[in-house]
């Protein structure tokens, strides 16, 4: 084994002897994958290749894969744009194309091929099946094509990780902060795409291409597509988010302290307010999100995991007490449509005497609360800050330094092709960078209306697809996980200025967790903490990785590297003791030095049925398979010595935890597909982590050994617990499935 998979095996090792703060093997240096034709590995690869016509098939329902990855035959040209003069594929050097041809594939791309035709669909579906995932009523109705996704998901995975360890590189795509959403925010991105200093440090033009593969070379050119490009911009949405607040005065207030305390506390936000007694009720404008705070007041804040009210409440009591009023807040209501919040501000003037607006005057009419609602809202409109639509996305695709610049550039536009068809784009190749930077600018709503949206399962989809168009212009190139290579987390714009900040002045204090997170990202570190708790998962994969290898006949560099990575993960997996201590000689023990529960038979077939969980999509599908997880941890328990049941609790308490997250996750996409008429739009994980989760009793038991009779308690106990947890989830569903005209957001 030689160069980049070599230094990764290696680290791995380094990283098992408790050696912190190693760094990755320079991945910069592709000689090795060029100078393996003569190796036995190639040899093999391209007998395999041969042997599959080019481009094996991937069984039923899956043909057409090619060895690219995809249903398109490749290019004939590496640019493929079509246009005539000024464009692209004019500009594309003569041994891009020769290096895109599927007659001469590189070693990593022959190997990827070769394993996506040696992988066998079917076994994984029997495998599936005996592990419980075909069992059930409901799961023997699963379509022919839902098995075809995953088999061709689980096919493209193995094949992405061959290709890497045979030295391809991994797609990098990502999706910019702070897209622009007016005009004058998209003419500044477009002027940092088509700008760049020289070696001067005096800017000037460089080329940038538009969707027709037309250089905009000069400054009218630019502003004329401008001018198209925000055609279907849309003006931003008024902010109609609106909060019910009651305070419970300590003691006797002045009517002037009492406005004085309120306009401190909501600052220059609108709100009209009722004294009686020692309570005051406001109802106030406000920039927080009132629908997720609508949600958590209608299930009950006793099951509510979130913690924003109770923040805004925090924050108002402290204002009013710094303003010398000693008062306890608490949100009373929340609404986020104007429709609503127009009710709720009459309902408020109609039930409350003595309503005052923040001037501390009465509002006027208050007699006809309807005209005197109307009238206030209408004062109040031209303070509503509005809120930016998201007119265009700024993008990025990267690869390694040395990889062919104009061949990116190609695979970039085909992907902008193939995944925002009639959007309006323009992209540039920024050459100041060690990497190949190609820089995008999108439109996020076409002609047509259509918008384009990046979810979690898009973000996933593009990447492969730029993989798809690297290889098909002959870059070797695979869309792997983070996962499968235990990597840390990426940075953002914001943490790399704050870290170059703080390093030019001391002065400015940033956090350690920001330095740790740029630092490591940047020197390539391996992420132990991710390792600690997936290592049993990816050392999974990268087995079944080899198996597939060794099926398609492929031999050498690229096996080698598979099963030392694939060792490497199961050599820690069975000795993780805790990060940075030392590991002991016996697998799968303790810091005690005896066996612990994860050397037990059973942990194959649990990590397995935990592996399946990703594949449930809907909130039944869900409930069977933690039934059968929590199944497989009853039989374990059984079979346990008392010395391990409570570090085998703390375990099945997490793996519990991340099954109720998921269960509540499909559950929130479920009641908004079905709120949004059935489609099949996918909901942001940043919104499903805010719904209101089910609640759960934690039947924990305790370490102290049991008798036969106590452990059938228990597990009585525990069936029960499972039911009401059931009922509790079926409860929760019909609750948030109740009309808008009904429920009034409070």
């Amino acid at each position: 084994m030689s160069g980049r998979l070599a230094g990764y095996a290696a680290e791995i090792e380094r990283y098992l002897r408790g050696e912190s703060g190693v760094k990755r093997e320079d991945l910069d240096d592709d000689k090795s994958v060029t100078g393996a034709g003569r190796e036995a590995g190639e040899f093999q690869a391209m007998k395999s290749y041969e042997r599959t016509g080019g481009g094996g098939r991937l069984g039923q329902g899956q043909a057409g894969l090619t060895l690219g990855g995809g249903r398109n035959p490749p290019r004939s040209s590496p640019g493929g744009l079509g246009a005539s003069g000024s464009s692209m594929s004019s500009r594309a050097p003569k041994s891009t194309a020769a290096a895109s041809s599927p007659s001469a594939p590189s070693t990593p791309i022959m190997v990827y091929g070769a394993t996506l035709a040696g992988f066998r669909p079917e076994e994984e579906e029997e495998d599936w099946k005996r592990r419980g995932g075909g069992g059930g009523r409901g799961a023997g109705r699963a379509s022919g094509i839902g098995r075809a996704a995953r088999a061709g998901y689980q096919a493209r995975a193995v094949a992405a990780r061959a290709g890497y360890a045979a030295g391809a590189q991994p797609a990098v795509f990502k999706v910019m902060p702070n897209p622009p959403s007016t005009r004058e925010a998209a003419a500044r991105l477009l002027n940092y795409i088509g700008k760049r200093e020289d070696e001067k440090g005096e800017k000037h033009d460089i080329e940038i291409f538009d969707e027709d593969g037309q250089v905009l070379a000069t400054g009218g050119a630019r502003k004329a597509f401008l001018e198209t490009f925000c055609e279907t911009f849309e003006p931003p949405l008024e902010n109609t988010n609106f909060l019910e607040v009651r305070f419970e005065l300590a003691s006797e207030v002045t009517d002037a302290a009492v406005s004085e305390a309120l306009n401190k506390a909501f600052g220059a936000k609108p709100f009209i307010y009722a004294q009686d007694g020692q309570t005051v009720e406001v109802y106030a404008h406000t920039d927080e999100r009132a629908g997720p705070l609508a949600k958590v007041l209608a299930g009950g804040r006793e099951n509510s995991r979130s913690k924003a009210l109770d923040k805004i409440e925090a924050r108002l009591s402290e204002t009013m007490g710094a303003a010398g009023v000693v008062a306890k807040a608490e949100v009373t209501a929340a609404v986020s449509r104007e429709p609503k919040a127009k009710y709720f501000l009459q309902k408020f003037i109609r039930t409350n005497k003595d309503v005052r607006n923040s001037d501390g005057e009465p509002v006027r009419g208050a007699k006809n609360s309807g005209k005197a609602a109307a009238s206030v809202y209408e004062q109040w409109r031209p303070q509503f800050s509005g809120r930016e639509r998201r007119n265009a996305y700024h993008l990025l695709f990267s690869a390694r330094a040395g990889t062919d610049a104009n061949a990116v550039m190609a695979a970039a536009r085909a992907v902008l092709e193939e995944r925002a068809p009639g959007y309006k784009f323009v992209l540039a190749h920024h050459k100041d960078t060690k990497h190949v930077h190609i820089h995008a600018m999108v439109q996020a709503r076409s002609a047509d209306g259509e918008r384009l949206k990046f979810y979690k399962p898009d973000l996933a989809a593009w990447r492969e697809t730029f993989a798809e168009k690297a290889r098909e212009n002959g870059i070797a190139m695979v869309a792997t996980r983070r996962m499968d290579h235990a990597m840390t987390r990426p940075f953002t714009k914001e943490h790399a200025g704050a870290y170059s900040r703080a390093q030019s002045d001391p002065r400015y204090q940033v956090s350690a967790r920001t330095i740790e997170r740029v630092e490591a990202k940047r020197q390539r570190r391996l992420d132990g903490q991710f390792l600690v708790v997936n290592g049993d998962a990816i050392a999974a994969v990268w087995q079944k990785t080899v198996t597939t290898m060794r099926t398609a006949g492929i031999v050498g560099q690229a096996l080698t590297a598979a099963e030392s990575i694939g060792n490497n993960f199961l050599r820690f997996r069975g000795d993780r003791t805790g990060e940075g201590q030392p590991a002991p000689a016996n697998r799968g023990a303790d810091q005690s030095g005896q066996k612990s529960f994860l050397s037990h038979p059973g942990m194959r077939e649990l990590n397995a049925l935990i592996g399946d969980l990703n594949m449930a999509q809907t909130p039944l599908e869900m409930r069977r398979q933690m039934a059968r997880v929590n199944q497989a941890l009853d039989n374990m328990r059984e079979t346990l010595p008392p010395a391990h049941q409570g570090q085998f609790e703390q375990y099945r308490e997490e793996v519990n935890d991340k099954m109720h997250d998921r269960l509540a996750r499909l559950q929130f996409e479920r009641q908004q597909q079905r709120r949004g008429g059935g489609g099949e739009e996918p909901i942001p994980e940043r919104e499903a982590r805010g719904r209101d989760l089910p609640t759960r009793d934690d039947p924990r038991q305790p370490e102290e050994p049991r008798t036969g009779t106590e452990q059938e308690k228990v597990r009585a106990k525990q069936k029960d617990a499972n039911k009401q947890k059931a009922r509790q989830s079926e409860e929760q569903d019909r609750k948030t499935q109740r009309s808008n005209e009904n429920d009034y957001e409070r």
